[in-house]
């Protein structure tokens, strides 16, 4: 079988494709001209080059494929814009050139159904309320595969925060430990899901040649529905970090000032800020939890990385390679 992987250098596609060489599949990654191959596997993939803002680029790219894994986006841009450019119009020109009879194994993102306004863990029939731009033009790549037009056999999977080795953004998570702060935006607790690179990755491998996938949305997390407060992920790092933290209370009419603040500066140097007016609403959203009770009882989805095996062997990671 010969898969086409979008966003292979990114994060997660860094951990797809050789998993994917493992298995024996044939794989074929989208790439850009001068963009960074990962030492792992630039040998031994097809590399071409190739744009999701320009459909002609990708008619070659797509041809004689028979499974795509679609990862590439943006997550964060300066420019409201980028996001709909690159994850909703990229996507859907992907689509176009793509054949019918191919299947497609779509990433979206837990921000395309929004935070849970009760807490309540959301399940895959929830009605959509993306609070960002980001969470909004994914929410709008994955109505393109549910149009009379589109994909016959495709699979969408929202997977909620996810971290492990080689992820910079959980970085932060340690560092906020490391430096003995535990941040309280607000005063009411609020909850997040994660999930383990490691389980994404096999569930991502099991949706593959399972029938029951197909034409299905699916949400995904570490087993634990409920999620943790963000407080309890700098206190998991922090004990097996063996430090210690105090408390730093964070008004949040003050992070939205900031937040304002760095994107208005951002703009001006016509950089990306991560901490946005978007960014403020998804931090002080309360309940960003999702339900993965459909993956399991559809494919029997059993992640092996609850938070304590995931953060031990991701602190490990970020210490053997001088992250920490």
């Amino acid at each position: 079988m010969q898969v086409l992987v979008t966003g292979a250098t990114g994060f997660i596609g860094k951990h797809i494709v050789p998993r994917l060489l493992q298995e024996g599949f044939g794989v074929r990654c989208l790439t850009r001209t001068g963009s960074y191959r990962p030492d792992a596997f630039k040998n031994e993939v097809e590399w071409v080059i190739g744009d999701l803002s320009d459909p002609a680029s990708l008619k070659n790219v797509c041809r004689n494929i028979d499974l795509v894994i679609h990862l590439a986006g943006i997550i964060k841009s300066s420019d409201t814009e980028d996001f709909f450019k690159i994850n909703t119009r990229g996507t859907e020109n992907l689509l176009k050139a793509v054949q019918n009879e191919t299947k497609i194994i779509f990433i979206s993102s837990q921000a395309a159904v929004g935070p849970s306004k009760n807490l309540a863990p959301l399940s895959e029939h929830a009605l959509p309320n993306p609070v960002s731009a980001y969470g909004r033009s994914k929410l709008m790549a994955e109505q393109l595969f549910l149009q009379p037009d589109g994909p016959k056999d495709y699979t969408i999977i929202r997977p909620a925060i996810v971290y492990g080795p080689e992820d910079r953004e959980s970085l932060s998570v340690f560092r906020i430990a490391k430096y003995h702060l535990d941040p309280h935006i607000g005063f009411r607790k609020s909850y997040i899901n994660i999930v383990h690179i490691s389980d994404l990755v096999e569930f991502i491998m099991s949706c593959i040649d399972n029938n029951l996938s197909g034409a299905e949305i699916f949400h995904i997390n570490d087993g634990n529905d409920a999620g943790y407060t963000q407080n309890e992920l700098i206190q998991k790092a922090a004990e097996y970090m063996k430090t210690w933290t105090i408390p730093l209370y964070i008004p949040k009419i003050l992070l939205k000032t900031v937040a304002c603040l760095s994107s208005f500066i951002a703009g001006i140097r016509g950089r990306s800020s991560m901490l946005n007016p978007d960014k403020y609403n998804e931090l002080t959203a309360r309940g960003w939890v999702l339900s993965s009770q459909k993956a399991r009882e559809i494919l029997d989805y059993r992640p092996k990385y609850d938070i304590d095996t995931g953060f031990k062997m991701t602190l490990n990671w970020y210490r053997e390679n001088g992250w920490l």
